[in-house]
Protein backbone atom coordinates (compact mmCIF):
# COMPACT_ATOMS: atom_id res chain seq x y z
CA UNK A 1 0.00 0.00 0.00
CA UNK A 2 1.35 3.46 -0.90
CA UNK A 3 2.30 5.76 1.93
CA UNK A 4 0.47 8.97 1.10
CA UNK A 5 1.73 10.92 4.09
CA UNK A 6 3.62 14.09 3.23
CA UNK A 7 7.37 13.56 3.43
CA UNK A 8 9.00 16.09 5.70
CA UNK A 9 11.45 18.30 3.82
CA UNK A 10 14.22 20.04 5.77
CA UNK A 11 16.27 22.47 3.70
CA UNK A 12 19.39 24.44 4.65
CA UNK A 13 19.77 27.81 2.91
CA UNK A 14 23.03 29.76 3.21
CA UNK A 15 23.89 33.27 2.05
CA UNK A 16 27.21 31.97 0.72
CA UNK A 17 29.26 28.78 0.66
CA UNK A 18 30.53 27.76 4.10
CA UNK A 19 33.34 25.50 5.28
CA UNK A 20 32.39 24.01 8.66
CA UNK A 21 35.26 21.55 9.08
CA UNK A 22 36.55 21.69 12.66
CA UNK A 23 33.69 23.91 13.89
CA UNK A 24 31.63 23.42 17.06
CA UNK A 25 27.86 23.25 16.68
CA UNK A 26 25.76 24.80 19.47
CA UNK A 27 22.04 24.28 19.79
CA UNK A 28 19.33 24.79 22.41
CA UNK A 29 15.58 24.19 22.51
CA UNK A 30 12.50 25.53 24.26
CA UNK A 31 12.58 23.08 27.14
CA UNK A 32 12.40 23.53 30.90
CA UNK A 33 13.09 27.15 31.80
CA UNK A 34 13.67 27.96 28.12
CA UNK A 35 17.36 27.47 29.00
CA UNK A 36 18.40 26.31 25.55
CA UNK A 37 16.85 29.19 23.66
CA UNK A 38 17.90 31.87 26.15
CA UNK A 39 21.52 30.69 26.30
CA UNK A 40 21.81 30.41 22.50
CA UNK A 41 20.29 33.87 22.00
CA UNK A 42 22.76 35.28 24.52
CA UNK A 43 25.67 33.63 22.73
CA UNK A 44 24.59 35.06 19.39
CA UNK A 45 24.23 38.57 20.82
CA UNK A 46 27.37 38.49 22.96
CA UNK A 47 29.58 37.07 20.21
CA UNK A 48 28.03 39.43 17.66
CA UNK A 49 27.66 36.36 15.49
CA UNK A 50 26.69 36.75 11.84
CA UNK A 51 23.50 35.19 10.53
CA UNK A 52 24.68 32.94 7.71
CA UNK A 53 21.62 30.87 6.90
CA UNK A 54 18.21 29.42 7.61
CA UNK A 55 16.41 26.11 7.92
CA UNK A 56 13.11 25.70 6.07
CA UNK A 57 10.58 22.89 6.60
CA UNK A 58 7.19 21.94 5.17
CA UNK A 59 5.38 23.43 8.13
CA UNK A 60 7.68 26.23 9.16
CA UNK A 61 5.89 28.40 11.78
CA UNK A 62 4.06 31.29 10.15
CA UNK A 63 5.59 33.98 12.35
CA UNK A 64 8.29 36.57 11.74
CA UNK A 65 9.42 39.61 13.64
CA UNK A 66 12.09 42.30 13.31
CA UNK A 67 15.46 42.40 15.07
CA UNK A 68 18.18 44.91 14.24
CA UNK A 69 15.93 46.07 11.37
CA UNK A 70 16.03 42.60 9.76
CA UNK A 71 13.33 39.97 9.37
CA UNK A 72 13.88 37.05 11.72
CA UNK A 73 13.06 33.50 10.63
CA UNK A 74 11.80 30.71 12.91
CA UNK A 75 14.98 28.65 12.38
CA UNK A 76 18.24 30.57 11.93
CA UNK A 77 21.94 29.69 11.74
CA UNK A 78 24.65 32.01 13.10
CA UNK A 79 28.44 31.88 13.00
CA UNK A 80 31.37 33.50 14.76
CA UNK A 81 34.71 32.05 13.67
CA UNK A 82 34.52 28.32 14.43
CA UNK A 83 31.34 28.52 16.54
CA UNK A 84 28.06 27.81 14.74
CA UNK A 85 24.70 28.30 16.47
CA UNK A 86 21.50 26.67 15.24
CA UNK A 87 18.84 28.89 16.81
CA UNK A 88 15.22 27.67 16.71
CA UNK A 89 13.31 30.82 17.67
CA UNK A 90 10.22 28.62 17.48
CA UNK A 91 10.19 24.86 17.93
CA UNK A 92 9.21 22.76 14.89
CA UNK A 93 5.80 21.13 15.06
CA UNK A 94 5.91 17.77 16.80
CA UNK A 95 5.45 15.75 13.61
CA UNK A 96 8.66 17.32 12.25
CA UNK A 97 10.86 16.79 15.32
CA UNK A 98 12.33 13.52 14.06
CA UNK A 99 13.19 14.69 10.54
CA UNK A 100 14.37 18.12 11.73
CA UNK A 101 16.81 16.82 14.34
CA UNK A 102 18.01 13.89 12.25
CA UNK A 103 18.79 16.24 9.38
CA UNK A 104 20.77 18.62 11.61
CA UNK A 105 22.81 15.73 12.98
CA UNK A 106 23.49 14.24 9.54
CA UNK A 107 24.40 17.68 8.18
CA UNK A 108 26.88 18.40 11.01
CA UNK A 109 28.52 14.99 10.59
CA UNK A 110 28.73 15.36 6.80
CA UNK A 111 30.18 18.88 7.09
CA UNK A 112 32.90 17.55 9.44
CA UNK A 113 32.08 19.57 12.53
CA UNK A 114 34.43 18.84 15.41
CA UNK A 115 31.85 18.48 18.19
CA UNK A 116 28.38 19.50 19.29
CA UNK A 117 27.16 21.21 22.47
CA UNK A 118 23.44 20.99 23.23
CA UNK A 119 21.56 22.85 25.98
CA UNK A 120 18.46 21.69 27.82
CA UNK A 121 17.07 22.01 31.34
CA UNK A 122 16.26 19.95 34.42
CA UNK A 123 13.36 20.51 36.79
CA UNK A 124 14.73 22.48 39.74
CA UNK A 125 12.59 20.40 42.11
CA UNK A 126 15.01 17.52 41.46
CA UNK A 127 18.11 19.57 42.29
CA UNK A 128 20.90 18.09 44.39
CA UNK A 129 24.17 19.74 45.41
CA UNK A 130 25.08 20.46 41.76
CA UNK A 131 23.92 23.37 39.61
CA UNK A 132 23.78 21.27 36.45
CA UNK A 133 24.24 17.81 34.98
CA UNK A 134 25.37 16.58 31.57
CA UNK A 135 24.89 13.74 29.10
CA UNK A 136 27.88 12.66 26.99
CA UNK A 137 28.08 10.57 23.89
CA UNK A 138 30.75 7.91 24.11
CA UNK A 139 32.82 9.72 21.49
CA UNK A 140 32.80 12.93 23.56
CA UNK A 141 33.92 11.09 26.70
CA UNK A 142 36.80 9.55 24.78
CA UNK A 143 37.95 12.78 23.12
CA UNK A 144 37.25 15.22 25.97
CA UNK A 145 38.00 13.34 29.22
CA UNK A 146 38.98 16.62 30.91
CA UNK A 147 35.32 17.78 30.98
CA UNK A 148 34.01 16.77 34.41
CA UNK A 149 30.39 17.98 34.62
CA UNK A 150 28.41 15.41 36.67
CA UNK A 151 26.44 12.90 34.59
CA UNK A 152 22.63 12.91 34.63
CA UNK A 153 21.21 10.58 37.27
CA UNK A 154 19.93 7.21 36.15
CA UNK A 155 16.14 7.06 36.07
CA UNK A 156 15.72 10.63 34.77
CA UNK A 157 14.69 11.10 31.16
CA UNK A 158 15.33 13.61 28.39
CA UNK A 159 12.50 14.11 25.91
CA UNK A 160 11.75 16.04 22.72
CA UNK A 161 14.20 17.27 20.06
CA UNK A 162 17.15 17.15 22.48
CA UNK A 163 16.60 13.43 23.04
CA UNK A 164 16.47 12.79 19.30
CA UNK A 165 19.71 14.68 18.72
CA UNK A 166 21.52 12.76 21.44
CA UNK A 167 20.28 9.48 19.94
CA UNK A 168 21.46 10.33 16.44
CA UNK A 169 24.81 11.73 17.56
CA UNK A 170 25.47 8.55 19.56
CA UNK A 171 24.54 6.42 16.54
CA UNK A 172 27.00 8.45 14.44
CA UNK A 173 29.77 8.12 17.04
CA UNK A 174 30.01 11.92 17.16
CA UNK A 175 31.42 13.92 20.11
CA UNK A 176 28.44 15.59 21.81
CA UNK A 177 27.63 16.93 25.25
CA UNK A 178 24.20 18.01 26.48
CA UNK A 179 24.45 20.60 29.28
CA UNK A 180 21.45 20.53 31.62
CA UNK A 181 21.17 23.25 34.30
CA UNK A 182 18.44 23.01 36.93
CA UNK A 183 15.70 25.51 36.06
CA UNK A 184 12.23 26.67 36.97
CA UNK A 185 9.67 24.65 35.05
CA UNK A 186 6.91 27.26 35.22
CA UNK A 187 8.70 30.23 33.63
CA UNK A 188 11.71 31.31 31.56
CA UNK A 189 14.82 31.11 33.72
CA UNK A 190 17.71 33.38 32.60
CA UNK A 191 19.68 32.53 35.75
CA UNK A 192 19.70 28.84 34.80
CA UNK A 193 20.66 29.86 31.26
CA UNK A 194 23.64 31.74 32.71
CA UNK A 195 24.77 28.48 34.37
CA UNK A 196 24.62 26.84 30.94
CA UNK A 197 26.67 29.65 29.35
CA UNK A 198 29.31 29.35 32.07
CA UNK A 199 29.51 25.62 31.34
CA UNK A 200 29.97 26.39 27.63
CA UNK A 201 32.80 28.72 28.63
CA UNK A 202 34.41 25.85 30.50
CA UNK A 203 34.01 23.31 27.70
CA UNK A 204 35.27 25.66 24.98
CA UNK A 205 37.76 27.64 27.08
CA UNK A 206 36.16 30.94 26.11
CA UNK A 207 34.78 33.89 28.08
CA UNK A 208 31.18 34.82 27.37
CA UNK A 209 30.05 37.36 29.96
CA UNK A 210 26.77 36.40 31.67
CA UNK A 211 26.31 39.60 33.69
CA UNK A 212 24.07 41.18 31.07
CA UNK A 213 21.98 38.01 31.02
CA UNK A 214 21.42 38.32 34.77
CA UNK A 215 20.76 42.07 34.65
CA UNK A 216 18.17 41.71 31.90
CA UNK A 217 16.43 38.69 33.41
CA UNK A 218 13.05 40.44 33.69
CA UNK A 219 13.09 41.74 30.09
CA UNK A 220 14.17 38.34 28.78
CA UNK A 221 11.37 36.60 30.66
CA UNK A 222 8.81 38.96 29.11
CA UNK A 223 10.28 38.44 25.62
CA UNK A 224 10.16 34.66 25.96
CA UNK A 225 6.61 34.77 27.30
CA UNK A 226 5.68 36.70 24.14
CA UNK A 227 7.21 33.97 21.97
CA UNK A 228 5.38 31.31 23.95
CA UNK A 229 2.12 33.18 23.47
CA UNK A 230 2.80 33.39 19.74
CA UNK A 231 3.40 29.65 19.66
CA UNK A 232 0.17 29.02 21.57
CA UNK A 233 -1.72 31.29 19.21
CA UNK A 234 -0.33 29.31 16.30
CA UNK A 235 -1.74 26.09 17.73
CA UNK A 236 -5.07 27.61 18.71
CA UNK A 237 -5.62 29.12 15.25
CA UNK A 238 -4.36 26.30 13.07
CA UNK A 239 -7.75 26.18 11.34
CA UNK A 240 -8.20 29.94 11.16
CA UNK A 241 -5.09 31.96 10.33
CA UNK A 242 -6.94 35.30 10.56
CA UNK A 243 -7.51 35.10 14.31
CA UNK A 244 -5.15 36.31 16.99
CA UNK A 245 -3.12 39.39 17.80
CA UNK A 246 -0.33 38.90 15.27
CA UNK A 247 -0.03 40.40 11.77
Amino acid sequence: MDDKRERVQVEFIFDETQNFEGCTLLNGWHGIGECGFISMSHLVDNLKAERIGFIITNNIPQFITIKNEKITFPFEIYRKDNLVVVLPIFEPIKSEHLAFTKTIVEWSVKEKFKQSILIGGLDRRLKDDNELKAIYTQAFKEKRPEVKIPVLDEGLYVTGPLAYMLMFYELNNFPTIAILPYAERSRPDPIAASVAVNAINEVLNIEINVQKLLEEAERIEKEIESLLQASKTRKDTSTDSDKGMFV
